[in-house]
């Protein structure tokens, strides 16, 4: 398979590499696209994660409506940015999602999820990768199933939540390292009175 993979974030091109160890033709892109380079390219499979763009309908068009993308939450809750930090802030489940992806953020059908626990004494780094190694095996696992993905998807359940960049500019202001641990992030945020 030809393969685009889009990210913003270098966690995700080990996703990539595994790809093509697996035979597949992957060309990497973290710059915005354009329809007629979509186009013309024909590719078989196109890959989100960490992606930092939106992809208008006729970006995804112009993919073959073959787009998904791997989220590090349990959708539909905290889509958008920062779903690691939205999710310890508002206490909602954890998790990660492959979905389709349509012109709505991250409200395209979903292939496949899973729950992930929280732990003790867990760190802002740690919990954020922890979403990445979970994220990245359950795309691994579900990979193996590429051809039945359009038979498997279903639409999310459920109202669930959104933040944009700009709702996490105060909340982000107030982490001096994410080596802090969960616990004192949550206390700084009851502090200040940010947050729900």
């Amino acid at each position: 398979m030809k393969i685009l993979c889009l990210y913003n974030n270098e966690c995700a091109i080990d996703l990539f590499e595994w790809l093509k160890r697996q035979g597949h033709d992957i060309i990497l892109k973290s710059d915005r696209l354009n329809f007629e380079w979509c186009s013309n390219n024909r590719f078989d499979l196109t890959v989100s994660y960490t992606y930092r763009y939106i992809l208008s309908e006729d970006l995804i068009q112009a993919l073959n409506y073959n787009v998904v993308n791997l989220h590090n939450s349990l959708l539909p809750w905290n889509r958008g940015a920062d779903p690691n930090i939205w999710s310890i802030v508002d206490g909602t489940p954890r998790g990660v999602t492959l979905h389709y992806m349509d012109s709505g953020l991250d409200k395209g059908q979903i292939i496949v999820q899973e729950i992930v626990e929280d732990f003790p004494n867990e760190t802002l780094k740690t919990s954020y990768d922890r979403l990445d190694l979970m994220a990245k095996a359950m795309f691994k696992k579900a990979f193996k199933y590429v051809d039945y993905w359009d038979t498997m998807k279903k639409v999310a359940e459920g109202k669930g939540s959104y933040h944009s960049v700009k709702d996490g500019v105060k909340i982000k202001n107030i982490i001096d390292t994410y080596d802090m641990t969960v616990s004192e992030f949550l206390e700084k945020i009851k502090i200040l009175g940010l947050g729900d």
